[in-house]
């Protein structure tokens, strides 16, 4: 639910704020769209970063005043981009009827999915690890920019540039990553111990 309007910015200040985007920041909200494009329905970083902008321009994205400009519009393009709208149709079926597998309707016969009580208990574990690793690093930009290129399969210089960081940096996010995953690990097998 919203709240007061006195909470957000005009559609017209958020216009005004994304025709200010200093050389530096556009390039880093080129990467982090790079860094969401895999498994979305859009081609490449400006056609979702348009997509972006069109929503805010007509109000159905508010830009909230107690965030800066461009955390607002890094959300909104993550948010797109994994929105299941933008999915072709062949893959929404292929999602619904199989989970979120990336085929082609070529390869639907050839699909099954079994799976053991184990392998669902690990997947969900899994799930939980994610989510409080998210949870752990929101509004960490650097931090979501790393998980998402993760996720996304990226390395070294790829990863670098869709961070916006250099090796060192990366080094570093990914020295506190593993630290952040190790905590989380240990958390969830004692969980387990007591069950």
């Amino acid at each position: 639910m919203d709240q007061p309007d006195d909470e957000y910015h005009s559609p017209d200040e958020a216009i005004a704020a994304f025709r200010q985007l200093s050389n530096e920041e556009r390039r880093n909200l080129v990467a982090s769209a790079r860094a969401c494009l895999a498994g979305s329905g859009f081609a490449t970083p400006n056609e979702l970063i348009s997509e972006a902008y069109v929503r805010i321009a007509e109000g159905r994205r508010k830009w909230r005043t107690s965030k800066t400009f461009i955390q607002f519009l890094k959300g909104v393009v993550r948010s797109l981009a994994s929105d299941g709208a933008f999915l072709p149709e062949e893959r929404k079926l292929v999602r619904r009827s199989k989970g979120s597998a990336i085929v082609t309707s070529e390869h639907l016969d050839t699909i099954t999915i079994e799976e053991d009580d184990g392998e669902l208990a690990e997947k969900m574990r899994n799930e939980q690890v994610l989510s409080a690793l998210e949870a752990r690093f929101s509004g960490d930009e650097q931090m979501e920019l790393l998980m998402m290129g993760i996720r996304d399969n990226l390395i070294g210089k790829d990863l670098q540039e869709a961070i916006g960081v250099d090796a060192t940096r990366l080094e570093a996010l990914r020295t506190r990553f593993n630290r952040e995953l190790k905590k989380q690990a240990a958390v969830f097998g004692a969980k387990e111990g007591q069950s």
